[in-house]
């Protein structure tokens, strides 16, 4: 099997978790009751040892395997090419900080990443002026990803009003997301983290 066919199968199955992760983080557009509830019922499905261990190997995999395309590929020659590199990069970039925080949160503090761990960073300066872009740019590079793959899967066709779409549609569910969880998820942070929190913004 050739990179870019392990490339393709690991992001039909990797894309499985994405999607319900994206649903769960788009529950916080209705309320925060509502993404705390479904939080729980996926966790169901992803968190036993057995899809949770996996899932971490296949989205290192994942990272490997597109850097190592990116560096094969060369310069991108048209604005899909770049669209496709550029978010795939930024993709990896958070994937590693993203991940490798939720475990360390876990792990060496004991804290639950829910709701309340993501809105913790994007509620108060000065960690708002990174992390709300930071977020906001993970979600509109995944639909960007997807529209150019879609794309080169018909070139050399046209892309269609669909493969333009998607990325604006990304930007704007980035945008709201990430507005919903700075703006009403900040409230009655469990004490734990609000304490560990204080000790950065006070330092």
């Amino acid at each position: 099997m050739t990179l870019t066919k392990l490339h393709r199968t690991n992001a039909k199955i990797l894309g499985i978790f994405i999607v319900l992760h994206l649903a769960n983080h788009t529950a916080l557009l209705i309320s925060r009751q509502t993404h705390l509830e479904l939080i729980e019922r996926l966790r169901v499905f992803y968190r036993p040892w057995f899809i949770e261990y996996p899932l971490y190997f296949l989205f290192a995999l994942q990272i490997i395997i597109g850097v190592v395309m990116i560096a094969r590929r060369g310069k991108p020659s048209n604005k899909w090419a770049w669209a496709q590199v550029l978010s795939g990069g930024y993709i990896a970039f958070f994937l590693l900080q993203h991940m490798s925080a939720a475990v360390m949160a876990r792990v060496m503090h004991d804290f639950e990443t829910t709701t309340y761990w993501a809105a913790s960073v994007v509620s108060k300066a000065p960690f708002v002026y990174y992390f709300f872009p930071y977020y906001v740019l993970a979600i509109f590079a995944v639909f960007t990803h997807v529209a150019a793959a879609m794309r080169f899967s018909i070139y050399p066709k046209p892309a269609s009003t669909l493969h333009k779409a998607l990325p604006v549609v990304g930007l704007v569910l980035g945008v709201a997301i990430v507005t919903a969880l700075s703006l009403g998820s900040a409230v009655e942070m469990p004490p734990a983290l609000q304490t560990y929190l204080d000790s950065f913004y006070k330092s």
